[in-house]
C-alpha cells in the first residue's frame, strides 16, 4: 500500500504535482510510472479537500 502525505501547503502540494506530472511523462519503468500516478490521483484529491 502506498502512503502519500497530501502537504497543507497549497504552493507546496501544486509543485508536488508539477513534478510528479514531469516524472511520469519520463519514466522509462511502468512499476515506477504507475506508483507516480497514483500518487498524483492522491494529491489531486488533496486540493478538492
Amino acid at each position: 500500500m502506498l502512503k502519500v502525505i497530501v502537504p497543507e501547503d497549497k504552493p507546496k502540494l501544486l509543485r508536488q504535482i508539477k513534478a510528479l506530472e514531469y516524472q511520469i511523462v519520463r519514466d522509462t519503468n511502468n512499476k515506477d510510472k504507475q506508483i507516480h500516478i497514483i500518487a498524483l490521483q492522491r494529491l489531486k484529491n488533496g486540493i478538492k479537500k
